[in-house]
């Protein structure tokens, strides 16, 4: 039995290695509650009561921040434009305490990082997520290499929407028109269809979920907005979602369908070897969202081919590019604060350097976002540090899967399963190694991000008729 959670136990072991004294641990616990918990709950209570002045419609509007971030996926421009620029102007009348909060959290982290002996906070993220250095070094330089395919991707936006660039504000702008309605219905046949291109094991798992009403889909007053997956018990799952008759209802369903997935999988593991990392949460769910979404562009039409492939390439750009500025920012932030306290100015000039390393000629330079490091709650967290990478990874891995699937079928269908009931007991790269994926290098990445770019070379030559 021990044999069997022996990744758990070495895991563990080395964990207490990175402990202080007990009697350093228990004040550094005391001292976080008026610490870095009390700075976090600034940031979450004093920026969700930001109120933003703003013209809409002729009448001048006072609207919460949530309100006008959404306004970015308005289809007028104008009204775009104008929420991007009231909320800029707000974030800078509220930098003063957001900036304190921010080098109060990163002073924290710091100070304990080295206080519990690890090289860097990065360090203790990989750990907590199991990957190591080369992993991420592996995935990063592939995300690097990757910037001019989706500065391609960011220019043939702008042409479908008649612009000479794209500005910040434009990321969101709807493209194409999906002219049809999936209805619950359809959705439940299509998926449980294509799940079974993959294998009657997958089928059954879709059958099961809409035949014994795992899916609580109804949009109703009251119920939070989204989608989330829950394993209920044994092979059982339970899904919440607020289902929308459109692909992205359908994908969304699909995507949480994954994760039930990967619960039944895990049911024969115990509660310690179920345990799976942000990392390799997402494996299923990418994959299972990817078989429905290339079947879906197969049988569309051009308009909802665009807007299926807008919406998936829009997706994958947040992830490998705006994740990967808010990477590069957070080590910059993490590594000067070592010496100070940053200014908001100081904090603006990383962020827009990172955007500028990312997104490049991609978008306007002039219409960078300066205040992403207000916007985003992830970096306000003292036990989760570096939140945004494992996104990536997440993306990247289930491509790079399905690309495993596109060239070996029935090699890969035979250790897929084996892969998902896995995931607790082993870190990344020695558990994608079992199944002869090497994760070291840049190569599997690459494979993940091939099937990106095949998304935006068919993007481009849909959009160049327009």
């Amino acid at each position: 039995m021990a044999r069997e959670h022996g990744f758990m136990l070495r895991k563990a072991k080395e964990e207490a290695t990175h402990l202080m004294t007990a009697a350093e641990e228990a004040l550094a616990a005391e001292l976080n509650l008026s610490g870095g918990t009390a700075w976090a709950k600034l940031h979450s209570d004093f920026t969700s009561q930001l109120m933003v002045t703003l013209e809409l419609d002729g009448e001048v509007q006072e609207l919460p921040m949530s309100a006008v971030r959404n306004l970015a996926y308005d289809p007028d421009r104008e009204v775009r434009r104008r929420a991007y620029e009231a909320e800029v102007a707000t974030w800078r009348s509220a930098e003063v305490p957001i900036a304190a909060a921010i080098n109060s959290i990163k002073g924290q982290v710091n100070a304990l990082a080295e206080r519990r002996a690890w090289d860097s906070p990065l360090d203790a993220a990989l750990f907590q997520n199991n990957i190591d250095r080369q992993t991420l070094d592996a995935m990063m330089e592939a995300a690097h290499e990757s910037f001019p395919d989706f500065r391609r991707y960011l220019r043939a936006k702008a042409r479908a929407l008649g612009l000479p660039v794209l500005a910040w504000y434009d990321i969101f702008a709807p493209v194409g028109k999906s002219a049809k309605a999936w209805s619950f219905e359809e959705a439940d046949q299509f998926i449980i269809r294509q799940f079974g291109t993959f294998s009657p094991k997958l089928r059954g798992l879709a059958e099961r979920a809409f035949g014994e009403r795992w899916i609580d889909a109804e949009p109703r007053p009251g119920k939070v907005d989204g989608a989330f997956c829950m394993w209920l018990r044994e092979d059982e799952s339970r899904i919440l979602a607020n289902y929308k008759a459109a692909y992205n209802g359908m994908s969304t369903l699909a995507h949480e369908l994954g994760h039930a997935y990967h619960n039944l999988n895990l049911a024969s593991r115990t509660v310690l070897q179920r345990r799976t990392p942000m990392t390799l949460a997402e494996t299923a769910s990418i994959f299972c969202q990817t078989i429905v979404r290339q079947a879906a562009l197969e049988k569309a039409a051009i308009p909802e081919q665009i807007s299926i492939l807008e919406a998936s390439l829009q997706n994958a750009c947040q992830v490998v590019v705006d994740i990967t500025s808010r990477f590069l920012f957070e080590q910059n932030v993490f590594e000067k604060r070592k010496q100070r306290e940053l200014s908001a100015a100081e904090l603006k000039k990383l962020l827009l350097d990172a955007q500028g390393q990312t997104y490049g000629d991609g978008l306007d330079p002039d219409t960078y976002h300066p205040y992403m490091w207000a916007v985003k709650s992830h970096y306000y967290s003292t036990g989760r540090s570096f939140y945004n990478y494992p996104y990536m990874f997440g993306l990247l891995f289930g491509l790079g899967l399905y690309a495993c699937y596109q060239d070996d079928p029935q090699r890969f269908k035979a250790g897929y399963d084996d892969l998902l009931s896995s995931t607790g007991m082993g870190n990344a790269a020695e558990l994608a190694a079992r199944f002869g994926i090497d994760i070291q290098t840049p190569d599997f990445w690459r494979s993940s991000l091939d099937v990106v770019r095949a998304d935006i070379e068919r993007f481009e030559s849909l959009i160049a008729p327009q």
